[in-house]
């Protein structure tokens, strides 16, 4: 028999989402990756192995025969940091929407029940969103590796996490590009350390300060995860009692989480923290350039764009536009991922593996 306090339990689970907020929930309509991405998209099919996708992206530009399948909550910062460096590279890849109170489709892995999970034909399953990014950037500028070999230079460890109190997995090198044949000059050095540092920066600071801000109040709350039903189109992928489980419950949970997770980093005013964030971005990134990553998106540009989009549709996110310039700097990387603007290493890498 059904006992509510299970799935309430399992929403809680997943509002923590990797230690932030179950998927700081609000974009708008327009953000969906339906408008989002320029590739051939299909939604809900069924894979060949019978899953249930909610979309399926083809790329012209990826001939890697990766099969790449991306489990996810829509709109977990996490989740759509990797989304954003899939389109910005212009793979080819699955999504399969994870549902928030069963998570019944992460039922193969054994013992990890977080987002985002990565699966492909070429390698064992990938974990930790900096990881996956990682793993396959690093995959596309090394001409003679495999994927099954990159992973190699991510080694898994186990570690105690002091915050939520439990053993983890973690992966040190989790934000360094490999990279064995180009002799780097020192300002290439400096970038790459850059790039390195504000990744981590994405994970360890921004991304903390998203729930207490789009879960402030329980008005917000409760209209983030309506915007959550419609953006992780819930109407076509669960039944309807589940949807409204993960809306009022979810909501609820969400909200009081928010102020355990607002004393746990030392919140006091959430909109003046989140607003400092983006100014202090916008400081190491200067006048001078369009992007961190100087004429073109990094990966840090990529993953606090990404982790921005979890939000893009919210009141938090609107007045972030007013109050500083994040507004200017996203809607430029939003446009150099749409226009996949990283294709070209994927030509270069499909053409060697094609040869």
């Amino acid at each position: 028999m059904w006992k509510a306090v299970s799935p309430f339990k399992k929403i809680l689970g997943a509002g923590v989402c990797g230690g932030a907020a179950f998927s700081s929930t609000a974009v708008f309509l327009k953000e969906s990756n339906t408008e989002f991405i320029s590739n051939h998209a299909t939604k809900f099919v069924k894979a060949e192995d019978g899953i249930q996708l909610s979309r399926k992206i083809v790329s012209p530009n990826d001939k890697l025969g990766l099969n790449l399948r991306l489990y996810q909550y829509q709109t977990c910062p996490y989740c759509s940091k990797v989304r954003a460096v899939l389109d910005y590279y212009s793979f080819s890849y699955e999504v399969v929407e994870v549902n928030p109170v069963t998570r019944s489709q992460l039922k193969f892995l054994k013992d990890y029940k977080k987002v985002p999970v990565m699966t492909s034909a070429k390698c064992e399953t990938l974990v930790d969103s900096s990881q996956i990014i990682s793993v396959l950037v690093s995959f596309l500028l090394l001409p003679t590796r495999k994927l099954n070999e990159v992973i190699q230079f991510y080694p898994e460890h186990e570690g105690y996490n002091q915050k939520l109190h439990k053993n983890e997995k973690i992966f040190p090198n989790r934000n360094y590009i490999m990279n064995e044949e180009k002799r780097l000059t020192n300002s290439e050095i400096q970038s790459v350390r850059e790039e390195r540092e504000w990744r981590d920066w994405v994970d360890d600071h921004f991304i903390h300060m998203i729930s207490p801000n789009v879960y402030r109040t329980w008005e917000e709350s409760l209209e983030t995860f309506r915007y959550f039903d419609k953006v992780g189109d819930w109407k076509h992928n669960f039944p309807a009692w589940e949807r409204y489980l993960a809306v009022y419950m979810g909501a609820a949970a969400m909200f009081a989480i928010s102020k355990k997770l607002k004393k746990r980093h030392n919140i006091v005013d959430e909109r003046k923290a989140i607003l400092d964030a983006c100014n202090d971005f916008l400081k190491a990134k200067g006048r001078d350039r369009q992007f961190l990553g100087g004429k073109e998106p990094n990966l840090a540009d990529l993953s606090l764009y990404g982790a921005i989009t979890s939000f893009a549709g919210t009141r938090t996110f609107a007045e972030l536009r007013q109050q500083c310039a994040i507004g200017e700097w996203y809607d430029a990387v939003h446009k150099a991922v749409q226009e996949h603007r990283g294709a070209a290493l994927i030509k270069a890498k499909s053409q060697i593996e094609l040869n």
